[in-house]
């Protein structure tokens, strides 16, 4: 029985996370540029907010439960409100980063893994 890997296969993730590294290390300095001019891009914006504030698992959290207000902590880390601006660069523009913790690169989407993780929710599908 082969392990099943996903849509990416095995490795493939590492592969992902060097671009990601890649396109951050050439892009750096460079302003998020979000359009909202298609329907599609706006939809998504609209599932993303919707996520950002759903409440569920059993510690009832969401992402707002840690990121939506300011002086939030996590043991001894500062959590950024993404809420508002500079949170939200300050929160976002810090992935990819190595993690002295697991001596890795790690991206955004593995990032968000590690807090589904903690809230006991369901990992979304990578680069999904």
């Amino acid at each position: 029985n082969a392990e099943y890997m996903g849509p990416f296969g095995r490795d493939e993730q590492k592969n992902i996370e060097s671009l990601v590294a890649y396109i951050s290390g050439e892009s750096r300095g460079m302003k998020f540029n979000l359009p909202q001019a298609h329907t599609q891009e706006k939809l998504m914006y609209a599932v993303g907010k919707q996520v950002f504030y759903q409440r569920g698992g059993p510690y009832d959290f969401s992402c707002a439960s840690c990121h939506g207000a300011d002086d939030k902590r996590v043991r001894l880390q500062d959590l950024p409100n993404l809420t508002k601006n500079p949170g939200a660069g300050d929160g976002f523009g810090a992935w990819p980063a190595y993690r002295v913790s697991s001596g890795d690169l790690w991206s955004m989407q593995r990032r968000l893994n590690d807090c589904y993780r903690q809230q006991r929710f369901p990992f979304p599908g990578y680069a999904s």
